[in-house]
């Protein structure tokens, strides 16, 4: 039964998802035709229809995780184009070109968009990535997670938003692990929290 359920809801998502990405469509040829060129909205449509094949293949690929080699680099800037549209804040990406993993392109790209998420609303102003070793580091300077609740960060339910669900850490770590990394709280102070995305040997 909750089986049936969850294809319901996946077939509704998949749906809605379809309209959304040919009303973009829709606008994009509109647009085309009557020679309007405006690089905000361009970007704008395509960050739109990125987001919605982020979501339709997360949907398509709860229980299948498709690893291939990547270039991190890439990855990350995904990610930034598409938070962009939360709020505009400095991103730097220090992450060499050359450096690869394996991982699943469109949950890799998800648990990071989730992470910068939680940054900015963290009142983060500045968020920067970079690499250690086998580490792969995301810090911030928004506000400082408190000692209390560290290690209850990543705990399936817990949330200190009044509208959250307590899922946002939980599944990002959970979409991390499928592909063979760790997700943990390396720091928060009053100047930095850094999450690190440790690959397992």
């Amino acid at each position: 039964m909750e089986d049936l359920r969850a294809k319901s809801v996946f077939h509704e998502i998949k749906n809605q998802i379809s309209v959304c990405d040919l009303y973009t469509e829709v606008i994009r040829r509109t647009l085309e035709k009557k020679g309007i060129e405006d690089a905000t909205i361009t970007r704008a449509i395509k960050n739109i229809q990125n987001s919605l094949s982020l979501i339709a293949d997360c949907a398509n690929s709860l229980r299948e995780v498709r690893l291939q080699e990547l270039r991190l680099a890439n990855l990350i800037d995904d990610a930034i184009e598409i938070c962009k549209a939360y709020k505009e804040i400095s991103f730097t990406n220090e992450i060499s070109s050359d450096t690869a993993i394996n991982a699943d392109k469109n949950k890799f790209t998800s648990a990071v968009v989730n992470i910068i998420k939680n940054a900015i609303e963290a009142g983060a102003s500045k968020v920067k990535f970079y690499t250690r070793s086998n580490d792969i580091l995301i810090e911030n300077n928004g506000e400082p997670i408190p000692a209390g609740i560290r290690e209850k960060i990543f705990t399936d339910g817990f949330t200190t938003k009044s509208n959250g669900s307590g899922l946002g850490l939980v599944l990002t770590q959970k979409m991390f692990e499928e592909q063979g990394f760790i997700l943990s709280l390396e720091k928060s102070d009053k100047n930095l929290t850094i999450f690190n995305i440790h690959k397992k040997q």
